[in-house]
């Protein structure tokens, strides 16, 4: 009997004061649990190498948007203005069935750089804000470029030839608003992605109203709406807003291209 109470005084004491040793080795391996079940957030190396990479190759990037803009943007253009949908006064040019203007490839290619590295500024802001690596911005690629261009360009023919056959306004801007936003939800599928598009197609066609009135560079002839004593057609802010996921994607893949390029020069 004396035995057996002193084999369960001692176990008590033991379980009421457990040893240092034992303490530390359950601790560590409650710490090493802890710091293996924790994800690795790999967004966060990410972001980081992004913002870096913005602030070095702005330049470039800016370049490259601002070239692409002052050669891709006329042609893209033509396609309004060849069925007259606008029609260029001051300093208008005509390069075979393509019209327009020696201020609209500068004034396209400000348009595209601008809103391109806005893209990419709200793109490194998205990512300091993203809990995981899913919620992280998908990093641009030919392929879905290309595929916004395509999708650009047949909505852009579409409006034109909607316009051509006489397709009443009201009717033209229902079936283009559908549209817009299906290949929003097709190409980004993003609410940033939409508040950017619809600023840009409200912004864009107001921003056209003091170049009209104070240059006289071109006007709409069949105008549907005034604004400032000035005519402008309702349906074009469709045109603003699917020109926008293009120029998103345009922008990622262009930075892609750029940090690659800069990071192949420093390894050789």
């Amino acid at each position: 009997m004396h035995a057996v109470a002193l084999v369960a005084l001692t176990g008590y004491r033991f379980l009421a004061s457990p040893s240092p040793t034992l303490f530390l080795h359950t601790n560590a391996n409650a710490k090493s649990r802890n710091y293996s079940s924790r994800p690795f957030c790999r967004c966060c190396l990410r972001r980081k190498q992004n913002r870096r990479s913005l602030r070095k190759t702005w330049p470039s990037i800016s370049l490259a948007l601002f070239s692409a803009g002052f050669f891709l943007g006329p042609v893209i253009d033509g396609l309004h203005s060849r069925v007259n949908l606008v029609v260029y006064e001051n300093g208008s040019i005509n390069v075979g069935p393509l019209h327009t203007n020696i201020w609209v490839p500068p004034l396209l290619g400000l348009f595209y750089c601008t809103v391109g590295l806005l893209q990419l500024f709200l793109d490194d802001t998205d990512s300091d804000r993203a809990s995981s690596e899913s919620e992280v911005p998908d990093d641009g690629s030919l392929q879905k470029t290309v595929f916004a261009l395509i999708t650009l360009l047949l909505f852009i023919e579409l409006s034109a030839e909607l316009y051509k056959v006489g397709v009443g306004d009201n009717i033209e801007a229902y079936i283009l608003f559908a549209v817009a936003e299906l290949i929003w939800f097709s190409l980004d599928r993003t609410w940033l992605g939409f508040t950017l598009a619809s600023i840009i197609g409200l912004v864009c066609p107001l921003a056209e109203i003091p170049i009209m009135k104070l240059f006289h560079l071109w006007y709409y002839p069949k105008a549907n709406i005034e604004i400032l004593g000035q005519g402008l057609v309702t349906w074009t802010i469709t045109c603003y807003f699917v020109y926008t996921p293009f120029l998103i994607n345009l922008s990622r893949w262009l930075r892609s291209i750029v940090v690659a390029a800069d990071s192949e020069g420093k390894s050789t």
